[in-house]
């Protein structure tokens, strides 16, 4: 690997650094990301450069540093761009904070966690390939299955401290046998159809793609409305985003349906995704629904469906 190149993001304060944090180490990749309190770890690939990148706070200045170790040079502006988005680094804590401040359910939330952030990306179908994987299950077991995918199809790297893969590609996806690491089969259908709709054009997961990317997911077998909300959140930068079903978010707003919270949060536009943030990190939901943000209500009559 070539010489670190540092760069600092700065960014608008406060920036709630131990949600950030906490929310990315739960979903963290074995093998392809590694999160510690104070930095945020992985494997990169951006422009045929391929590296690592280390990003923490930078002391007492309102910005993080971003260490780039890549094998054609440092931290580019395109690695610099897509870190930024990855921390939401662009968002206005006070724009927020003066929208959903007075909300009586958000208000007291957003009090006690001063300058929520919208946890990003790096690469969005990766991320679209772990969403499906959260389908009807725990985030540790999902971010277990996504650590076997990338060590069975992943490309690896020189070994950086723990990372030594990077996260499969879509190619390297379409055909890929990932029953074999613990995937129901009709979530592994769905991921292959996922990598090949890549490849062929049918999806196209830039960011500016939004709401057209979110409708041609949903087209996809296996791929309903919670999974295409929640990669609109993370991977496209939305912040009106709102996986409705949820059931973190349906319990945390006392036990509303779906159709309930759809039009509660009608109020909280457009910064919908920033109070998923905030309700997904509520302290009176069950220990056992909180270990799961994201994860989708199992219905008795859906089982094994994975479009729920």
């Amino acid at each position: 690997m070539s010489d670190p190149g540092r760069v600092a993001l700065a960014y608008r304060p406060p920036l709630d650094w131990d949600a950030l944090i906490s929310f990315l180490a739960a979903r963290a990749t074995p093998g392809v990301e590694l999160v510690e309190p104070r930095r945020y770890r992985r494997t990169v690939a951006i422009g045929g450069r391929v590296g690592t990148i280390e990003v923490r706070p930078a002391g007492r200045r309102h910005a993080l540093t971003l260490d780039a170790r890549m094998n054609g040079g440092g931290a580019g502006v395109d690695l610099v761009d897509r870190v930024r988005r990855m921390f939401d680094l662009d968002a206005d804590p006070a724009a927020l904070a003066a929208h959903l401040g007075a909300d009586p359910t958000l208000g007291p939330r957003l009090r006690a966690c001063p300058g929520i952030r919208r946890p990003g990306a790096w690469d969005p179908f990766e991320l679209a390939v772990r969403a499906v994987l959260g389908q009807q299950v725990s985030v540790r077991a999902a971010t277990t299955i996504a650590g076997r995918i990338a060590e069975a199809f992943g490309s690896p790297v020189e070994d950086e401290g723990g990372l030594s893969r990077l996260f499969p590609s879509a190619e390297q996806l379409a055909d890929a046998p990932v029953e074999r690491q613990g995937v129901m089969p009709a979530r592994a259908g769905t991921i292959r159809a996922l990598a090949r709709a890549v490849i062929d054009g049918r999806v196209s997961l830039g960011r500016r793609e939004g709401a057209d990317a979110a409708r041609a997911l949903m087209a996809l077998p296996g791929i309903g409305p919670w999974t295409a909300s929640y990669v609109a959140m993370r991977a496209f930068g939305e912040p009106d985003a709102l996986p409705s079903g949820d059931l973190v978010l349906r319990q945390a707003t006392g036990g509303r349906t779906a159709r309930e919270l759809e039009a509660m949060s009608q109020a909280w536009r457009p910064f919908r995704s920033y109070a998923v943030m905030l309700l997904w990190q509520s302290p009176h939901v069950s220990t056992a629904i909180q270990g799961a943000p994201g994860r989708q209500p199992r219905r008795r009559s859906l089982r094994g469906n994975t479009n729920v």
